[in-house]
């Protein structure tokens, strides 16, 4: 005898809702045919499709069974703690991700992410799903999801065409669904195309659904628009970047310099991903004590004052060799360091009591030799008349 058309670890399911997104774990939240509680790892079965996944949270209640279901381990789920690396060799993103994935219990296989990311990398607290959105946005992967066996994929969903017999039975174009009747739920996952001589275009899968309801009918939902996107967390994300856009312009970014003067400079960033433009004459806000032109082509560090990007300030340029500034140690009053002189400051000159002296004399021509001593009054008091152009020192 065949087992039910859809169960968790073997027990029908009799009501509730599986989602599979483009980006992230898929999740399962449902009632069981079954009294006692869930735990541990669990098999979702949905007709041909098998999913790996792992039991969140559950409790039994009047002879069913509530859980959520999590893909994987759920791990991505639980918190990290703070964790460093530093390598003068360059630090892999493999090892970052494979060490943050042991540490909640996951399985991950990495792919198509560069070798390294810097000599350095900060892992902080917090959930640990958000060290791969963090890869994301950086670019350093183009998207993650967990697959059918529980491995997390550091990748987009295989770009794949519905080749299987379907009918779609309800299209919803101002919710963006398609309902579909199939035999093959394995094949309909995210990044999926698909077309249908009822359907007014073709589509591609960005999340499927599957919804039971407690009267015992099951519904399968294709989201499809805007194609491609992710129809679960895209909502998500832009609400919360609406809520946090002004945040980006308290950060420092790293730009590269172009059109210099000794006051402003042309900043375009290095980085394309942070999604900030170009920006001409820049004020530079410099606390070196020197006065020079940035390095055309050098690179700056970018601020805006106040969180306002109104206000945008360039506050470190890279240093040109050929034309300073010239490192200054600056020292505390009371300190012992030897003291710098100043155009205008009094200086005190010590001559010997005595210096021979020798040369000529006469008049109108000096022709004849003349030795002696010159009697110095001594100390002498002067003031410095000049200075160096480049450095300036306050009074």
């Amino acid at each position: 005898m065949s087992g039910p058309f859809s169960s968790v670890a073997g027990f029908p399911i009799v009501s509730g809702r599986l989602m599979i997104p483009a980006t992230g774990p898929w999740t399962a939240d449902v009632a069981l045919q079954v009294a006692n509680a869930l735990s541990g790892a669990v098999t979702v079965v949905i007709g041909n499709l098998t999913l790996q996944g792992t039991v969140y949270r559950s409790s039994a209640y009047g002879g069913q069974t509530q859980a959520r279901i999590v893909a994987g381990a759920a791990g991505w789920r639980k918190n990290t703690t703070p964790q460093g690396y530093g390598s003068a060799g360059g630090i892999s993103l493999a090892t970052v991700l494979q060490d943050a994935a042991t540490s909640v219990g996951e399985t991950i296989n990495v792919t198509g992410a560069p070798t390294t990311i810097g000599n350095g990398f900060a892992r902080g607290d917090g959930l640990a799903s958000l060290l791969l959105d963090q890869a994301v946005q950086f670019g350093w992967i183009p998207a993650w999801y967990i697959d059918a066996t529980g491995t997390t994929q550091t990748r987009a969903w295989p770009a794949s065409t519905i080749n299987t017999p379907f009918t779609p039975t309800e299209q919803r174009p101002d919710h963006g669904r398609v309902t579909i009747a199939t035999e093959d739920y394995a094949s309909w996952m995210p990044g999926t195309s698909f077309s249908h001589p009822i359907l007014d275009q073709a589509y591609t899968s960005g999340g499927v659904e599957y919804e039971w309801d407690p009267d015992g009918k099951f519904r399968f939902q294709v989201l499809t628009d805007p194609a491609s996107a992710d129809r679960f967390v895209g909502p998500l994300r832009v609400f919360v970047q609406s809520e946090t856009a002004g945040t980006r312009f308290y950060g420092r970014y790293e730009y590269s310099i172009s059109n210099p003067t000794p006051t402003t400079v042309d900043l375009a960033p290095t980085d394309p991903t942070i999604g900030l433009p170009e920006i001409q004459n820049v004020p530079l806000l410099s606390s070196s004590i020197a006065s020079y032109t940035a390095p055309s082509g050098g690179l700056a560090h970018l601020q805006f004052i106040n969180g306002s990007p109104a206000r945008p300030v360039c506050v470190w340029t890279e240093a040109d060799a050929s034309v300073g500034p010239v490192s200054v140690t600056l020292c505390p009053q009371s300190s012992s360091a030897p003291a710098a002189a100043r155009v205008g400051d009094t200086v005190v000159i010590v001559f010997p009591p005595a210096m021979q002296i020798s040369g000529l004399q006469g008049l109108p021509i000096p022709t004849e030799p003349f030795i002696g001593l010159l009697t110095c009054t001594t100390p002498g008091i002067g003031t410095i008349q000049t200075g160096s152009s480049l450095l300036g020192i306050g009074g």
